[in-house]
């Protein structure tokens, strides 16, 4: 059966498991997160995995207007140690940099590949792919894809993403493609806040036209 949202769970702010609510109502639970957590401490209800035809009851409970966490986008619901977070789907995208491509092969954005203390010689890692995601509860995702050559026909390498912090989107457009560059290694790959300035729709995908416009109607975002 096909998920419909999946949940993060975490006891004390580390992850324990995922909770899902499928299409045809049912609930999983997945317990198998931090080590870190003395499993004693945690409520019996997440200490191993579960399946129910609805929603599981533990997280029935959870997860009402009570216990919903205020001044965030996110959905998030806390109680006592446990909170749980919906992970928020991909609805758009906007590509800042795409190995491959005509325009953007005209900048270099490979680094010295670093293995332990240092950087190996002569040997390179570059960035396949940079883009901001935007998500369907209007927060934001900086990925970047990274790729080195071991030689032997064999490529390394990995997708990296990382939350946008929604109160960066209340900072001036330019602090906050100063801190953008700083998530998912991107500056390590040459990008810069002027990179992502000459970004022609960057600002509107981000929201910020929408919101100036809120703010002069005194709205907030």
């Amino acid at each position: 059966m096909d998920i419909e949202e999946e949940y993060k769970v975490c006891f004390k702010d580390r992850e324990i498991g995922r909770y899902w609510i499928c299409e045809d109502g049912s609930g999983r639970y997945f317990g198998g997160g931090s080590t870190c957590i003395d499993m004693e401490d945690v409520p019996d209800a997440l200490r191993k995995d579960a399946r129910s035809g609805s929603r599981i009851p533990y997280f029935r409970d959870l997860m009402t207007s009570e216990n919903r966490v205020p001044g965030t986008r996110k959905t998030v619901y806390r109680r006592g140690d446990v909170t749980v977070t919906r992970i928020p789907k991909d609805v758009d995208s906007f590509r800042i940099y795409k190995r491959g491509t005509a325009d953007d092969d005209k900048e270099d954005h490979s680094a010295p590949h670093c293995e332990g203390s240092g950087p190996i010689e002569g040997m390179k890692e570059w960035a396949s792919w940079y883009c901001i995601n935007r998500k369907d509860d209007e927060t934001f995702e900086a990925e970047l894809d990274e790729a080195w050559w071991w030689g032997g026909g064999h490529n390394d390498g990995g997708t990296m993403r990382q939350e946008v912090p929604e109160e960066w989107l209340d900072l001036p457009y330019d602090e906050l493609l100063e801190n953008l560059v700083t998530l998912v290694r991107a500056a390590h790959y040459g990008f810069t806040a002027e990179h992502l300035r000459r970004k022609k729709g960057l600002r509107e995908f981000l929201g910020y036209r929408r919101r100036l416009r809120m703010r002069k109607n005194g709205y907030s975002s």
